[in-house]
């Protein structure tokens, strides 16, 4: 490292750790709200981090949908770390004549959330008790550092973890093998197409339930050219068409959604389940004696 990016790292680092020593001397008060706003009464969330695009949540009825840069169902826990921002609680508050915002990274700031209408702009970590600074109404204040989601760069975190909306029907799912699970015209008996008469009689049923009760363990962006693997296409009632890309089968199963730029990393578990046909037991020849165990 060049000697002048050293100096400049080590001035940046002794402006940060002066403001936090400023910071700790005066007295805590007890803690208040950092905005005036309800989380229930939110109904639109932006957040925006340099050099990514900008991500727009809104309510509509009584769950949160993301609208931009894609639009898909959200994650009610993965949400309400942001709604919370709203009644978070800021250990201490300054006025601007009081600091100086490019010792607290504020000048520009890291990232922004803007809750309805009232911007949040998050800045460094003060070094004696990795508080984190924001600066809205007027004051910069002091915060425990919110969760990852309010945090990230990228939206994979909020989108919904079932790989399936939780309100679509499935009626057909055609599997990297080229057999497809059909729902029939009773809209209650599920078959296989072409036929299988190796598969058990309820394999098809149970592999489309698995679809429908499928949820992710985490969720992950997709890679940034895409994933490349077999695909499974599930059309739904409304005519809607999902196409997901086995990305991964091991130690994972990772399905990629190429249309929401994001992956879902499942339990190896479901492999079977989601991508294969249960074979029929096959019963032992009459007469047959039955294999003792090994001892």
């Amino acid at each position: 490292m060049k000697r002048t990016h050293l100096n400049l790292l080590l001035l940046v680092a002794v402006a940060g750790l002066g403001a936090g020593v400023y910071f700790s001397q005066k007295k805590e008060e007890p803690a208040v709200p950092l905005t005036a706003l309800k989380p229930d009464a939110l109904t639109r969330i932006a957040l925006e981090h340099p050099g990514h695009p900008k991500v727009v949540l809104e309510k509509q009825g009584s769950a949160w949908r993301i609208v931009e840069p894609v639009k898909a169902d959200t994650d009610e826990l993965e949400v309400s770390a942001l709604t919370n921002l709203a009644a978070l609680g800021a250990k201490r508050k300054l006025p601007l004549a009081e600091v100086k915002l490019a010792d607290l990274g504020l000048a520009p700031p890291a990232y922004r959330i803007t809750l309805n209408d009232e911007a949040l702009d998050f800045g460094a970590q003060e070094p004696i008790e990795a508080r984190r600074y924001v600066l809205t109404g007027g004051e910069v204040a002091l915060v425990d550092d919110p969760p990852s989601a309010a945090l990230d760069a990228d939206y994979s975190d909020l989108v919904a973890k079932p790989p399936v909306p939780a309100d679509a029907e499935i009626v057909k799912i055609e599997l990297p093998s080229g057999v497809s699970v059909v729902l029939g015209a009773d809209g209650k008996r599920w078959d296989a197409a072409p036929l299988q008469p190796d598969i058990s009689a309820d394999a098809p049923q149970k592999l489309a339930h698995a679809w429908k009760d499928a949820r992710a363990m985490w969720m992950a962006a997709d890679l940034p050219e895409g994933s490349q693997g077999e695909t499974v296409k599930i059309t739904l009632k409304d005519g809607r068409e999902l196409r997901l890309i086995v990305a991964e089968r091991d130690p994972q199963v990772v399905l990629a959604n190429p249309d929401l730029k994001v992956r879902y990393v499942l339990s190896k578990a479901l492999e079977t389940e989601l991508l294969q046909l249960r074979k029929a037991a096959v019963a032992p020849p009459a007469g047959a004696t039955p294999a003792l165990p090994k001892l």
